[in-house]
């Protein structure tokens, strides 16, 4: 059921195992060998692979299961709030309704702190990053995207009322985050 595509680098089914083995060391809090190894290969080539979502961990998180190796991937461009915040729990239903247990595309050239791939998730030509703002189920994650289409998306489900925007005042996951990593209530990224 899963398979490879090339991107403009070719990759092979030993890179993701190597992934995959890498989260596992990021899991067991080996996050300096972990945060080295992924700079090293934060900007690679374009890569794609086709697997099937196997696991949500929340609204801007999956697990991609390709050639016998499960991979936890990071959605890019967005960023969705954390399960504890308003809307936290919804996203992460949004999302699951729109790839689970589906065979998606995942596309990216970069690699975060943990290992993960921060990947463009797409079900069939079905875009699932921008379906996520488009609900109001996640922010456009404007440090690192400025797509002018996704920001559109943001502002159109801003002005409806959309998901997340129904709140009177929502709070952005970044600025949730840094306000309780002190306490403890959130694991960073």
């Amino acid at each position: 059921m899963a398979c490879w595509t090339r991107g403009v680098g070719a990759i092979t089914a030993s890179l993701l195992v190597g992934l995959a083995l890498l989260q596992a060391q990021a899991r067991a809090q080996d996050r300096p060998a972990v945060a080295a190894i992924a700079h090293a290969g934060a900007h690679l080539p374009e890569h794609a692979a086709r697997g099937e979502v196997t696991g949500i961990s929340d609204g801007d998180t999956l697990y991609l299961q390709v050639e016998g190796a499960q991979v936890r991937v990071r959605l890019a461009r967005i960023d969705a709030p954390e399960k504890k915040q308003a809307f936290g729990r919804r996203s992460e239903q949004s999302l699951r309704e729109l790839v689970w247990k589906r065979v998606v595309t995942a596309k990216w050239h970069q690699l975060d702190r943990y290992g993960r791939p921060i990947a463009e998730i797409f079900v069939d030509e079905f875009d699932v990053n921008a379906e996520q703002v488009r609900r109001g189920m996640a922010w456009v994650y404007r440090a690192y995207s400025r797509d002018p289409e996704l920001v559109r998306l943001e502002e159109e489900a801003r002005a409806e009322r959309r998901g997340l925007w129904a709140e009177p005042n929502p709070v952005a996951p970044w600025v949730w985050r840094k306000q309780h990593l002190a306490t403890g209530d959130v694991l960073p990224r």
